[in-house]
């Protein structure tokens, strides 16, 4: 057997986070060697992943990333609680972010097969994760938006929101994306993505509301009742949460940018 030294524990444990008897372990079994201790324990991992596939990952948190190309949600699953709050895994799952973002991907199991920044599989990203946290752990799905990216996720891990500008967003693009988190009604972009079946609906409901008012009056009645009402469910027009006096897409101009597109993802919704 191999004289393994404690200093060589203790780099590989500092390269893994993983238990000080599973790092000498696999460096007794590498023969001292640290690339080769650095697979065996990825192996070990990996199989006890596999059998570990059976438990539910019902938790987890939404990954987030953005930059000068666009921006990315990407909903990584745990089984605990404590786990999706943990900083490993949400540094994992910014990570696997970046990854989706990078390749264009949003099934999550084509992600996973994605080279991560540093050139590796976002795999042997969960694998190495797995060795530290010892949770089932799975990527379910991804959604990006192009142009200059901003992104939020909020302080739980549970809802993030993402958007593409013409121009640098900065803090304003996140402050921007957090009210997108927290609103439950958005519709769209601008008024021209509202169904066209619910822009009549609420039209002839508002005419039916105003029947008997005099005939000239009525149609402006009406207008500034869509108007509120657009003002409700599209993001460019509604009333910015950290300023209300302002809508969003005033906010935005008012920083010297544009959106150009959103998302929203929330962990175990479907869309």
């Amino acid at each position: 057997m191999p004289e393994i030294s404690a200093k060589q524990v203790q780099t590989l444990r500092s390269k893994t986070d993983l238990a000080m008897m599973d790092c000498k372990n696999a460096l007794v079994e590498a023969g001292g060697d640290e690339a080769k201790a650095l697979e065996i324990l990825r192996k070990k991992f990996a199989d006890k992943m596999s059998v570990r596939a059976d438990k539910e990952a019902a938790n987890g948190r939404i990954g987030i990333f953005a930059n000068e190309k666009g921006a990315a949600l990407c909903e990584v699953r745990c089984e605990t609680d404590f786990v999706a709050t943990n900083d490993t895994f949400r540094e994992l799952a910014n990570q696997i972010a970046q990854a989706a973002l990078d390749s264009g991907l949003t099934d999550g199991e084509k992600i996973k097969a994605a080279k991560a920044a540093d050139g590796r599989a976002v795999n042997d990203h969960l694998v190495d994760a797995f060795g530290k946290l010892k949770e089932n752990m799975n990527v379910q799905r991804a959604k990006l938006v192009s142009g200059i990216g901003a992104a939020y996720v909020h302080h739980n891990g549970k809802v993030g929101a993402a958007i593409g500008c013409d121009g640098a967003p900065g803090e304003a693009g996140r402050h921007i994306c957090m009210h997108i988190a927290s609103t439950q009604l958005i519709t769209g972009l601008s008024r021209e993505d509202v169904p066209s079946a619910e822009v009549e609906t609420a039209r002839a409901k508002f005419k039916e509301e105003v029947k008997g008012k005099p005939e000239q009056i009525i149609d402006k009645i009406v207008s500034g009742k869509m108007d509120r009402w657009f003002g409700e469910r599209v993001l460019v027009e509604q009333p910015f949460v950290m300023d209300d006096k302002k809508t969003v897409g005033a906010y935005a101009k008012e920083h010297g940018f544009t959106i150009k597109s959103f998302t929203k993802m929330e962990v175990g919704a479907m869309n």
